[in-house]
């Protein structure tokens, strides 16, 4: 006499595969750019079983021109049998140009007929940056097209663009 019997084995992979992100990046902007080009080593994923796939799901690759600011990078893991695992790090480009501004040169002009002033016309200094957002604003001195008292005045002009960084110029203006 004989007796059989069968049963069935399965195993499961419940084991979450692994990965792991580099440490966050921070860089300063390319020079007279508003961003960077920046370079990293993409995370690859492991597991205990094989047939594991990693894909970026946020972010710019390696090598990419990165914007001023954060950027958050997320990777993806999963395995064969669907369990999934993320990391994350983020990449801050920093504005660390001055802005630029040049001045007219130094004026001189006699008095106006009967008078201890001049009218004074010159053109205005606009600074320029690297990143939009740059504010110019007289600090000392007349503006242009205005009446200049007898002697000398000291126009200042100063730029300070959206990170905060400022520059300056200055020119005088002599009546005589």
């Amino acid at each position: 006499n004989k007796s059989t019997c069968s049963f069935t084995i399965t195993v499961n992979d419940t084991e979450l595969p692994s990965i792991t992100c580099p440490s966050n990046i921070i860089q300063a902007n390319d020079l007279g750019l508003c961003s960077a080009v920046v370079n990293y080593t993409a995370p690859l994923g492991t597991d205990n079983c094989t047939g594991s796939a990693t894909i970026q799901t946020l972010g710019l690759v390696s090598g990419a021109v990165y914007p001023k600011g954060l950027t958050t990078n997320t990777f993806k893991v999963t395995d064969a049998s669907g369990n999934t695992k993320t990391c994350s790090f983020t990449i801050t480009v920093n504005d660390t140009e001055n802005p630029v501004i040049n001045c007219p040169a130094n004026i001189s002009k006699f008095t106006d007929a009967n008078t201890c002033s001049a009218l004074v016309n010159y053109t205005t200094p606009v600074g320029t940056d690297n990143c939009p957002g740059q504010n110019t604003m007289q600090t000392t001195g007349y503006s242009s097209g205005s009446n200049f008292p007898l002697g000398t005045t000291i126009n200042t002009f100063r730029v300070t663009d959206a990170s905060g960084h400022s520059n300056s110029c200055s020119f005088t203006i002599t009546v005589i």
